[in-house]
Order: C-alpha cells, then sequence, then structure tokens
C-alpha cells in the first residue's frame, strides 16, 4: 500500500517537474501562448475534454485536430524538443 503511495507521489512529483521545464522553454511558451491554441484551450467543450488527460479523446478532438494541421503551429510545435522533458 505504501509503495502505491510512494509511486503515485513520484510520478505526481515528475509530472511537476516535467511541468516546469516545459513552462521555462521558451519554443514551448510560443506555442502555448498562439492565439489559436488559446483560443481552443478556453473552449468548454475542450476543457472538458483535456481535464481528464485522455490523449486519444483531446487528439480526437476536432479543435485540436485543426490545432495540429495548423502549418504554423506545427512549424512552433517543431521546434520543441520532447526529450528535454522526459529527463529525470
Amino acid at each position: 500500500m505504501f509503495k502505491s503511495i510512494s509511486n503515485g507521489m513520484n510520478g505526481a512529483m515528475g509530472q511537476f517537474q516535467m511541468m516546469q521545464r516545459l513552462m521555462a522553454d521558451e519554443n514551448f511558451k510560443a506555442f502555448i501562448s498562439h492565439p489559436k491554441v488559446q483560443e481552443v484551450f478556453r473552449d468548454p467543450e475542450f476543457k472538458e475534454v483535456a481535464k481528464f488527460q485522455d490523449f486519444g479523446k483531446i487528439a480526437a478532438n476536432p479543435k485540436f485536430t485543426a490545432l495540429m494541421g495548423d502549418p504554423e503551429l506545427a512549424a512552433l510545435m517543431a521546434k520543441i524538443d520532447p526529450r528535454k522533458f522526459m529527463q529525470g
């Protein structure tokens, strides 16, 4: 029981650390602050899907799909190196 609690805390800490690294990255900040991204994040329907962190449902959301197809946003995303955020 204590091991699962500890693993959960370690997982939460890892996610927190990853978010800190993301928020410090200039490329991620440029992407996340883009007006088109902000518009989707403010959408009540998208918020509802995103709060469960079900990435399959997020990816299937039409507004998110449209974002991913936007060449300007794709160029911003290409600058983000996910390996930097997965490090321990």
